[in-house]
This record gives C-alpha cells, structure tokens and sequence, in this order.
C-alpha cells in the first residue's frame, strides 16, 4: 500500500507537525490581535478583527489537515485503531474539544455581523483560550502516547 512506503510515512508526519505548527501559532496569533483590537485606536480594529479572522481560517484548515494526516498515520504506522492506547484515546478527546472549538470559533466569525461585539469579545476569547489549552493537551498527551 502506498501509505506504507517510509518516505511518505515521513512526509506525512511533516505535514503533521507542520499543521500542528500552524494550528496553534495561528490560534495564538488570533488571540494576540483579539486582545490588540481592544486597545486599538478605532481606526486599526477593522485590520486587526480582518487579520484575526484570516488567522482563524488558517488555524481552522490546520486542523481539518491535522485530522486527515492523523488518520493516515493510525493505519500507516499502527495499523489501525486496535493497539492504541488510552493515552491516544485523551489525546482524541483533546483534538475533539479543539475542533468543536475552532467550529464554533469559525461559524461565529460567519456571523459576526448579526452578533452584538460586546458579548462576542469575551465568548471568542474563551473559545481561543479552549482551543489553545485542547491544543496544548492533545501534544502533551501525543508525545506520552507515542513516547
């Protein structure tokens, strides 16, 4: 089977990690331009809430690639779902809680001009700080499963 051939093995494990690279820096960059446009003189907020939206998006495809490159690697380099451990099984649940997270961040962000901003700048900061602290779970419990 292709996905069976070291070299692509290794190249999907880069796309992994490049995709976790993404997903957290560009969740963590939203954040920072979140808490920018608070302060920010009225005419910046447009730009930041625009650069905070396009950082969502990209966190956003992140993930979605972070789940396909994911699955690949389960059959790739385990064999599938039947010799993982309950320590993968948390790191599920981590990535689970980051991905409704970032939905949720993501059909706000679609919706934004039908919300009130008062009450959507601190529900967005709790879903970054959700997303940020799954994120940072689901690794930690990523290198305790897979040493």
């Amino acid at each position: 089977m292709l996905w069976f051939n070291p070299r692509m093995l290794i190249f999907t494990k880069i796309i992994h990690f490049l995709s976790f690279s993404v997903g957290i820096g560009g969740g963590v960059a939203a954040m920072l331009a979140g808490i920018r446009a608070k302060g920010a003189p009225a005419d910046a907020v447009p730009l930041l809430r625009s650069l905070q939206k396009t950082l969502g998006r990209l966190s956003f495809g992140a993930i979605v690639l972070l789940w396909v490159t994911g699955i690949v690697l389960v059959y790739a380099a385990r064999g599938g779902w039947g010799e993982l451990n309950v320590v993968f099984w948390l790191k599920i649940l981590a990535v689970i809680v980051l991905t409704a997270a970032s939905l949720t961040g993501q059909y706000y962000g679609l919706t934004a001009a039908r919300r009130d901003p008062a009450v959507m700048g601190p529900r967005m900061a709790k879903i970054g700080m959700t997303a940020s602290t799954a994120g940072v779970a689901a690794l930690i419990l990523a290198v305790l499963a897979f040493n």
